[in-house]
C-alpha cells in the first residue's frame, strides 16, 4: 500500500454540493480508499483470528507424533463439528457404500488433510455474519461463492497428479478471505457504504489483505499465493507446471458463470492445467456429478451453523 496516497487524498477538501452524481461517487470512493488505508496503517482494520477449533486442529496435526485419539478428543468438544465430519465422510465424494457412524471411522476415511479442510469449512462459516443487512447479504454471497470455488478446485486438482485435491479445496475456501475483514470493518464503522462502494473497496484491497490474513493464520506460502494472485489472469510462471493458484483461478472463473464469453485462449492458468477453450466452456456440464459430490461434502445447501 502507498502511504502517499493517504496524504494526497486526505489533504484535498471536497465541495460535494456542486459536483455531479458521478463525481460525488468518485469523491466518496476516494474518501473510503483513504479510510481503509488509514485503518490498515493504524491497526483499526482488525484481521479476524482463525476460529479456535480450526487453530487447535492445525496445531495438533502439525505435530508429527499426533495420534488419532488426540484428534478425536479435540473434535469431540464441538458436537456440530463432529456431526459435520461424519456427514462429510458419508458424502457421495468419499463414501464407498459403507456408512460410518463415529468420529474414528470418519477420520480414517477423510485423512488429516481433508479433515483440516472440513474443520476450516464448518468453523469459518460462523465468521461470515454481520449486523448490517446489506453487508450480511454480501457475506452470505461471498461464502457461498468461496465454497463453490472450493468444490471446483477439488475436481480440477483430481486431474493434476502433482496437486492434492484436498489442499486445492482448502485453497478455494480461502481464496477471497481478504474480503471478510473489509466487510466486517464496514459493518463496525457504520459508515456510508453502499453496495457499489463495498464492491470497489473489496476489489482494490482484498488480495493484499487476504495474503496478510493467511500469513497471520500460519497458512503455507502456496495458499497465501492463492489469495494474492488468483485474479491475475495473465500470470506468468517460470515453470509451466500448474499450481494451486492456477486451479483456483480456473475454478473462480467457472463459478462466476458466463464461461461462453471468456477468452479462454488468453487464460494462462487454463493452459497450464491442460484445458482447451472447449474444455473450459464445457467444464461445468462435463463434471456435473463430480462437482455435485464435492459440494455435498462441503455441505452446500445445508443450514448455517
Amino acid at each position: 500500500m502507498n502511504a502517499e496516497l493517504t496524504m494526497d487524498i486526505a489533504g484535498k477538501p471536497y465541495d460535494e454540493i456542486h459536483l455531479p452524481p458521478s463525481a460525488r461517487l468518485d469523491t466518496e470512493q476516494h474518501a473510503i480508499d483513504a479510510e481503509v488505508i488509514a485503518a490498515l496503517a493504524n491497526g483499526h482494520l482488525e484481521l479476524p483470528t482463525l476460529p479456535d477449533m480450526a487453530r487447535k486442529f492445525q496445531d495438533l496435526i502439525d505435530d508429527p507424533n499426533v495420534s488419532a485419539d488426540k484428534v478425536i478428543d479435540l473434535l469431540s468438544f464441538d458436537p456440530v463439528v463432529s456431526m459435520y465430519i461424519i456427514r462429510a465422510a458419508n458424502s457421495a465424494a468419499l463414501s464407498n457404500g459403507i456408512p460410518v457412524s463415529n468420529l474414528r471411522s470418519a477420520i480414517s476415511r477423510l485423512g488429516y488433510r481433508m479433515l483440516r479442510c472440513m474443520v476450516v469449512n464448518i468453523t469459518m462459516t460462523r465468521l461470515f455474519q454481520a449486523d448490517s443487512q446489506l453487508i450480511n447479504r454480501q457475506l452470505v454471497k461471498l461464502w457461498k461463492h468461496s465454497r463453490e470455488v472450493a468444490a471446483g478446485s477439488y475436481v480440477l486438482a483430481q486431474r493434476q497428479g502433482h496437486l492434492k485435491p484436498e489442499v486445492a479445496m482448502l485453497a478455494g475456501l480461502v481464496h477471497d478471505i481478504g474480503a471478510l475483514p473489509l466487510y466486517l470493518y464496514a459493518d463496525r464503522s457504520r459508515s456510508r457504504f453502499d453496495q457499489i462502494t463495498l464492491e470497489e473497496m473489496v476489489r482494490k484491497f482484498s488480495a493484499d489483505i487476504g495474503a496478510q490474513l493467511l500469513r497471520s493464520w500460519n497458512f503455507p506460502d502456496e495458499l497465501v499465493a492463492v489469495a494474492a494472485e488468483h485474479e491475475d489472469l495473465y500470470r506468468v510462471k517460470k515453470l509451466g507446471v500448474a499450481d494451486y493458484v492456477d486451479v483456483v483461478t480456473m475454478a473462480n472463473l467457472q463459478a462466476l458463470g458466463q464461461t461462453e464469453s471468456i477468452a479462454w485462449k488468453s487464460i494462462f492458468a487454463a493452459e497450464r492445467l491442460g484445458y482447451y477453450a472447449a474444455d473450459c466452456r464445457g467444464f461445468l456440464s462435463n463434471h456435473e456429478k463430480r462437482l455435485a459430490a464435492a459440494k455435498d461434502m462441503l455441505g452446500i445447501g445445508a443450514t448455517r451453523c
